[in-house]
Order: C-alpha cells, then sequence, then structure tokens
C-alpha cells in the first residue's frame, strides 16, 4: 500500500521550521551580544551586512553551514549555535523529503486527472506540475529580489527541467545553485539550463558544463580581485555545491579528472577567500579538501597550491610544524610542473614557516628560490593558479617575515620594493602591500611616515575583514605614540572610515610591539 503525505503534517512541520529558525536567530543575538558584539560588527566579520544579520536574528533569512561555523567562533558560542544550526538542518532536510512524497503522489494525482480529461475533452486540462513551476518561478522572484524579465526567463527553464524528477521545493533549491553566478559569469538560459540538466542526470555531464563552471569561478576571481571577497564568496560556495552534487552523483568516469580539478580550484578559492575574511582555521579545511581533490585529479598544481595555501593558514595561526610540513609538500608537488609563480608560491611560503621558527639562512635560501624561480622560470604559462604572484608580492610577504626576525630595518627596504614594484590591477593586495610597508616602519620608529602610509591604505581596507584586521593590527603597535599630532589625525582618518581599533587580532603573527 502507498505511503500517503497528510498536508496537514507538512503544516505543521512548517510551523517547527519557522519556530527553529526563531529560536537559533534568538540564540544567535545573545551570544553575539554577550560577546559585546554590535550587528555591523558581527557583519564585517562575517563578510554580510548588518541588514542581513537583523534579518537572521528575526528567523527570516538563511546562512551556510561555513559561516556558522565561523559565526559560532565569532561569538564564542563554543558549538551552541552550530549545534541548534545542524539540528534546522536535518529537520529542513527531513521536511524536503517529506515534501517530495507529496510532490510525487499529487503529480500522479494530476497526471490521472489529465488522463480523464483527455478522454472527455480534446483540450487537455493545466497540469499540476505546470502551476507548480509557475509558482515556483514568484516564490524564486520574491526570495531571491530577482528583477527583469531575464532572471524570470532563466528560473522557469530551469525549474522547468528539474521539477519533473525532484519536485518542486527542490528543484528551487537546486536551481539556486545553478543560476547563482547569473549577472558575474554571464551564462545565457541555455548555458543554464544545460547545468541544470546535469544536476538532474550527473551522469549525463559533458566537458561544456564542466567549462562552464571553470569559467564562472574565473569571472568570481576577477572581481574579487577588485570587489574583495564578501561580494563573491556566495556565489563560489554555491558553485561548489553543484561540483560536488554532480561528483557524488555519478558522473562520467571520463570526465571526473577534470570535474575534480574545478573541485580543487573552487575549494582553494574558498579557503582563500575565507583567510581575506580573517579564519584562517575555517580556511585550512576547505585547503585540505582542494588538496585531496587534486590528487584525485591527478592534478600536482592543484594540490601544491592547496598545500602552500595551508601553509600560509597554519603561518596565521602561529602553527610552526604544519607551516613547514605543508610547505615541504608544496614544494615537492610544484617541482612536478612547469608553472613558475606557483614554485615561488610554495617557496615564499616555506620561507613564512622558516621565518615563524626563527630560521634566518632557511628563509633566505626559500626567498632566493622563489625570486629565482620568477627571473628565469616561464611566468607566462596559462592558466596558474598563482596568477598573482610577482616580484611585489614576493617583497610584500618577505616584509612580514623580516619583522617576525627582528630585522625592522631590511622590513621596510623589502616593503618599499614591494610597493614601488607591485601591480596596483590588484587593489585589495595592493593595499595589504601598503599596511606591511607601515608595519615595518612602526617597527623602525618611524611613526610619521607610517601613519601617512597607513592613512592612504584606510580607503581601500575595508574591501577584507583580513586587510581591516592587519590595519588595526599596525594602529595598536602605534600606541606609544597615541598623543603626537601625526597619531591623532591617522585617527581621525580612520574614525571617518570606521576602522579605530580596540585590539590587535589574535591570528595575525608577530603583534608584539616595534623593535628596539
Amino acid at each position: 500500500m502507498a505511503v500517503t503525505v497528510d498536508t496537514g503534517e507538512l503544516a505543521a512541520d512548517r510551523v517547527r521550521l519557522r519556530t527553529l529558525r526563531r529560536n537559533l536567530g534568538a540564540h544567535l543575538a545573545t551570544y553575539r551580544t554577550a560577546a559585546g558584539m554590535s550587528q555591523p560588527e558581527l557583519a564585517r566579520a562575517i563578510g554580510r551586512t548588518r541588514s542581513t544579520i537583523s534579518k537572521i536574528e528575526h528567523g527570516t533569512r538563511g546562512m551556510p553551514a561555513t559561516l556558522w561555523t565561523i559565526t559560532d567562533d565569532v561569538c564564542r558560542a563554543e558549538g551552541a549555535l552550530i549545534s541548534e544550526h545542524s539540528t534546522l538542518a536535518l529537520a529542513e532536510q527531513d521536511y524536503r523529503g517529506r515534501w517530495r512524497t507529496h510532490q510525487r503522489q499529487t503529480r500522479q494525482a494530476a497526471a490521472q486527472a489529465d488522463a480523464d480529461a483527455l478522454k472527455a475533452s480534446s483540450a487537455p486540462s493545466q497540469s499540476a506540475r505546470e502551476r507548480d513551476q509557475v509558482s515556483g518561478c514568484d516564490a524564486w522572484s520574491e526570495t531571491m529580489g530577482a528583477d527583469g524579465e531575464l532572471a524570470e526567463e532563466l528560473m522557469r527553464e530551469v525549474v522547468a527541467t528539474l521539477a519533473r524528477s525532484l519536485g518542486r521545493r527542490e528543484a528551487l533549491r537546486v536551481a539556486r545553485w545553478a543560476l547563482a553566478a547569473v549577472g558575474l559569469s554571464g551564462l545565457d538560459a541555455d548555458e543554464c539550463a544545460r547545468v541544470a540538466r546535469a544536476l538532474d542526470a550527473p551522469h549525463r555531464v559533458d566537458a561544456h558544463v564542466v567549462k562552464n563552471l571553470a569559467t564562472t569561478l574565473a569571472h568570481c576571481k576577477r572581481q574579487e580581485d577588485t570587489l574583495g571577497p564578501c561580494e563573491v564568496l556566495d556565489t563560489v560556495v554555491v558553485q561548489h555545491g553543484i561540483v560536488r552534487r554532480l561528483l557524488d552523483g555519478g558522473c562520467a568516469e571520463e570526465l571526473r579528472r577534470s570535474m575534480s580539478t574545478v573541485d580543487s580550484n573552487m575549494a582553494s578559492t574558498i579557503g582563500g577567500y575565507l583567510l581575506d575574511m580573517g579564519h584562517p582555521d575555517a580556511a585550512r579545511r576547505y585547503f585540505g579538501r582542494a588538496r585531496r581533490a587534486g590528487h584525485d585529479a591527478h592534478n600536482p598544481a592543484c594540490a601544491a597550491y592547496a598545500a602552500a595555501n595551508t601553509s600560509f593558514a597554519a603561518f596565521l595561526l602561529g602553527d610552526t610544524c604544519t607551516a613547514l610540513d605543508t610547505a615541504a609538500a608544496a614544494r615537492s608537488l610544484a617541482a612536478r610542473t612547469d608553472d613558475a609563480r606557483l614554485k615561488a608560491h610554495a617557496e615564499i611560503q616555506a620561507a613564512g614557516a622558516y621565518a615563524l621558527d626563527g630560521r634566518h639562512g632557511p628563509y633566505m635560501t626559500a626567498c632566493a628560490r622563489a625570486q629565482e624561480f620568477l627571473a628565469n622560470g616561464n611566468v607566462c604559462a596559462p592558466g596558474s593558479l598563482a596568477y598573482w604572484v610577482q616580484e611585489g608580492s614576493l617583497d610584500s610577504r618577505r616584509s612580514v617575515c623580516l619583522s617576525l626576525l627582528g630585522k625592522p630595518k631590511e622590513a621596510v627596504d623589502a616593503a618599499t620594493n614591494a610597493s614601488a614594484r607591485f601591480d596596483r590591477a590588484y587593489v585589495g593586495n595592493y593595499a595589504r602591500c601598503e599596511i606591511r610597508l607601515a608595519n615595518a616602519l612602526v617597527r623602525s620608529r618611524e611613526v610619521t611616515e607610517a601613519a601617512r602610509v597607513l592613512g592612504d591604505a584606510a580607503g581601500r581596507a575595508s574591501l577584507s575583514p583580513r586587510l581591516t584586521a592587519e590595519l588595526q593590527a599596525v594602529r595598536v603597535l602605534m600606541r606609544p605614540w597615541d598623543d603626537t599630532q601625526t597619531v591623532t589625525t591617522l585617527d581621525a582618518q580612520l574614525e571617518a572610515c570606521g576602522l579605530m581599533p580596540t585590539a590587535a587580532p589574535s591570528w595575525w603573527p608577530g603583534s608584539s610591539g616595534p623593535s628596539s
């Protein structure tokens, strides 16, 4: 006998879900307040807007599990928010399963009604499925705030493709993934429908779908260079959800390597964005996924890039052992490629690990090797994951390492060279270069010049929470000069940008005061 789903039970489930969402939001507000944070402060910490935080606390908007992990850490909830969100996620999953069963029963009933109607009339009645698709488009437009005929056309096509096998509610969820990059990637209706069909039947994935996913990621990276990670993180996270769904769903064996390459690249990109948002521990989990996917793809470049980034995350956390071990792995893997930028990237991470360990000699050797790779290697090779590595970025990182090694004058020279050689098209990275110059100047007690450089960088520091934190860490180092006119003027600039610090970030290494 077929199992039927009572619509009354579904209504009760919806009430329970609303209650769980509101409770989670209320508890977030409680933990946030206990941690002494305002809504704008929490929004900056996790890369969202104040209005988004308000909606989450009122239970009218959700948030991905990754961000709940970060929020739990920021609010010092000790896992309580993660646990409560997991309960909500399980309840939502159970509801979706029951809803799909209900939808399947409804479609079967509608199909029988249509068949009966066809017998009585030559004109078929409108099916329940069509009504579901239309109402689904309306729901998406309302939920996502979409406007214009193009968004509606895309949604209708994607939902129509998926609704037959997944049910309308699940189709809407997956369609949001498929359309998340519209406006960034420029994919047209045909390409979105192609991705939707692949999600509906992963074994039918073709090379064109893989190319579309890679194209979307490349576009997001270009956007992030100038807009910052907060603007593109959501898009890449949902695109990564598409890739994982396709891999788990059994895409064709001959495409698994190329799909795993995209998986690795996306996971490394998300990890990098999390680093820029000031969450190196969360980033390490994505880098671990990226490294495994790189090995699955038999792609040493992807694995090397993930290992190098893991080393940098460990550097930020002060984890010397992991920083050294993963830098060694990155060097070994990068040596199997012809990518000079990637090899330089691995070497400069090794240099940072040696600096963290206080080993000046090996640090110098690694820096020299990085410089040699850029000078003599094929830096014009297309498609390098470390496309942004250049002489300016190497000098910028050297300035941080030299400060750690207690050599502030050399750090100033490195940072000055970095500022002169840096490609300013990379707006966020250039701002970081300037902040590191200010850091080296403070440690050399050149406070007037440090204040000028830091004031110039203040207008760009809001591109990412990590930039803001690094700037604030430098300002904290200037506290012995708080009463000087130079620092008072700087504080007026920082206050105008909303950047006045309360304390140095605990995750940034070498936050002690200037050298004697």
